[in-house]
């Protein structure tokens, strides 16, 4: 999540049809990775088999990096999927990195039976010797618990499975007794939220129990926080644990999963005011520690059309509100931050709508009340009209030119004042060249559709759905590294 591609001219067309700036392999491979819910669809077509493609190209130019960016994807955007799927194409076509792979994306047990599925899925049988012989190492870190917990359902593979496929020589004889009740599926059944519930329903001295226990983790807690709502049980815990900025850091939660659970709540009209102030303060607790962005900053959110798609079929969320939760959040942070919402001018939605809504938001305004009041016109893409606000609005009153722009957006411009024969660049060189010639464009890719509107220098691409991508923006202009760089450095065991 950072800066990269500063000097790439080479010209294309975008999804739509729009011109614009080609991305060099690793790069489109980095911003299609970190912008994905793998098998989930997309407004422009999914981005899948260009992962697959380009994952498969970067295994024989750079495979090192491959590795690395499977590691990056799981452990630091907290993004499972999409890693199972680099760890496929590894153990395919880079057999020599796949034991630090499999080491680094292992996190519960629950991987190793992804990983195998996804590997029949791409490519079917026999699977690879080296991928079997790690899982055969990582399958022995997890205890009986810890097993039988991920061990349920309809699973196409199953751990017993894994076993019989991978042939582990067990490192001790409590791991061998532990490996004979998985064949003989005698595991003991776990205590967990999911059981219990199952068994003795979902009531208030069940879940008061369950939270007493210790045994429901972040994640459930704040997953299941409508039925613990609505069973009646102690709240007083679970948002304690929600609000806490170590746990908050420790759940690896990606930001829209807050918003998620304040929608569901808010939706059903069981969204109390301590539950909004602890959702509230797990975000903040994200940006927290983050440096102040210095200067005035233009915060162009994109509510286009293409950005009303859901990030998954199985989430209320959508892309656009992934930019607006980005959007405040970072404007939270800012010195003096102006937030322009765009789509394009005179668009089906509204034939009076001049395309763009510019608001100011003060520094203890509710970040989900914000995301939640955004407005979604749903027209066009026209990424120069956050430009054209600042050059011709901004730009004609007596005050501080802005020190850069910050895009939320999927890139897919498919209208521009300039006509179509003309990028978004040119008006962000203008501004340069009449009120700021050290004006920084920073393009927050929300999709990852291979393409940029923008190019040159002082231009900042990042990717990703997570408050990780803010931070690039000091480090960016202050000339510290590039994504592709961060990756390339990225330490792994």
């Amino acid at each position: 999540m950072a800066k990269f591609n500063q000097n790439n001219t080479d010209k294309t067309v975008n999804r739509d049809g729009f011109p614009a700036y080609r991305m060099k392999l690793k790069e489109q491979l980095v911003s299609s990775v970190l912008t994905t819910m793998f098998g989930e669809p997309k407004f422009y077509g999914s981005t899948d088999g260009d992962i697959v493609r380009l994952a498969t190209q970067c295994a024989a130019a750079d495979p090192a990096f491959l590795c690395k960016l499977a590691c990056y994807a799981r452990n630091d955007s907290n993004l499972r999927s999409v890693s199972h799927v680099l760890c496929c194409v590894i153990a395919r076509e880079a057999h020599e990195f796949t034991r630090r792979t499999v080491r680094n994306i292992v996190v519960r047990p629950d991987d190793i039976t992804e990983i195998l599925a996804c590997y029949l899925q791409m490519y079917g049988k026999p699977f690879p010797n080296a991928l079997k012989r790690e899982i055969a190492q990582v399958m022995q870190r997890f205890d009986e618990y810890q097993l039988a917990k991920y061990n349920g359902g309809n699973r196409s593979i199953r751990f017993r499975d894994v076993l019989r496929i991978t042939h582990p020589h067990p490192k001790d004889v409590q791991t061998e007794a532990l490996f004979k009740k998985v064949l003989e599926d005698s595991l003991e059944t776990p205590y967990t939220w999911e059981t219990e519930l199952s068994a003795k329903g979902n009531t208030k001295e069940v879940w008061n129990e369950l939270i007493s226990s210790g045994k429901v983790g972040y994640m459930a807690l704040l997953r299941n926080l409508r039925n613990i709502i609505r069973s009646g049980a102690d709240l007083s815990p679970v948002l304690q644990t929600l609000s806490d900025p170590e746990q908050v850091r420790k759940s690896r939660q990606l930001p829209f999963r807050f918003y998620s659970a304040y929608l569901t709540l808010s939706g059903e009209n069981i969204l109390s005011g301590n539950v909004h102030r602890a959702l509230e303060k797990a975000l903040e607790a994200s940006i927290d520690n983050m440096e102040q962005i210095p200067g005035r900053t233009l915060i162009a959110i994109d509510v286009s059309g293409s950005m009303g798609s859901r990030v998954s079929q199985r989430s209320d969320v959508r892309c656009c509100d992934i930019a607006a939760l980005l959007g405040a959040m970072a404007s939270r942070i800012c010195e003096d931050a102006t937030v322009c919402y765009f789509d394009a001018a005179g668009s089906w939605s509204s034939q009076e709508h001049k395309g763009y809504t510019v608001m100011h938001y003060g520094k203890y305004d509710s970040i989900l009340e914000i995301c939640k009041n955004s407005r979604f016109y749903g027209g066009g893409t026209q990424m120069d009209l956050p430009m054209v606000y600042a050059l011709k609005e901004d730009g004609s009153r007596e005050i501080k030119p802005f020190d850069r722009v910050i895009y939320f957006s999927d890139n897919e411009c498919n209208s521009s004042y300039g006509g179509f024969d003309k990028t978004v660049q040119g008006m962000a060189d203008e501004y340069r060249a009449r009120y700021n010639r050290n004006f920084w464009v920073h393009g927050v890719d929300i999709q990852g559709y291979g393409t940029q509107q923008f190019c040159g220098k002082r231009f900042n691409l990042i990717a990703g759905w997570s408050e990780k991508v803010i931070p690039f923006i000091n480090l960016a202009e202050k000339g510290i590294g590039s994504l592709v760089e961060v990756i390339e450095a990225y330490e792994i065991k």
